[in-house]
């Protein structure tokens, strides 16, 4: 089976590591090598970064290679690929990680017990189905 996501110019991508620039988001610019590629986002310096630490999205922005800042800014903002990331299932996994990691005690408190009521009444819910099937 192919690989559904194939490195090219335009190609979305985040960022693996290091744990400084982990979870941003970068558009391949250009591809220097079998192994690593020039990467720019709005906000942030142009670099080449290897593939190891860069995973690829579903989402691609139609722009030149070594577009400008200004191109590069111009075509984010009107593919809106941060707000579709957002809404991706990926997207979502990473701002949990994110709420998550900013809970402070009480959060993880209630949060530990809304978990508890919640598999109790399942629980309750799959006895009562298990006792009438018998």
């Amino acid at each position: 089976m192919p690989f559904a996501r194939q490195v090219s110019i335009g190609r979305v991508a985040l960022v693996q590591y290091p744990e400084a620039e982990a979870g941003k988001l970068v558009v391949i610019s250009d591809v220097v090598s079998a192994n690593a590629a020039l990467v720019d986002f709005p906000g942030q310096t142009r670099r080449v970064i290897s593939f190891k630490r860069l995973a690829l999205t579903d989402f691609t922005i139609d722009i030149p290679r070594l577009a400008k800042k200004s191109v590069l800014t111009k075509a984010i903002a009107e593919s809106e690929v941060e707000a579709k990331f957002a809404k991706s299932a990926w997207g979502q996994k990473l701002q949990k990680r994110v709420d998550k990691a900013a809970m402070s005690d009480f959060d993880r408190y209630k949060a530990a017990v809304q978990k508890m009521k919640r598999s109790s009444q399942v629980r309750r819910a799959f006895n009562k189905l298990k006792k009438s099937a018998k």
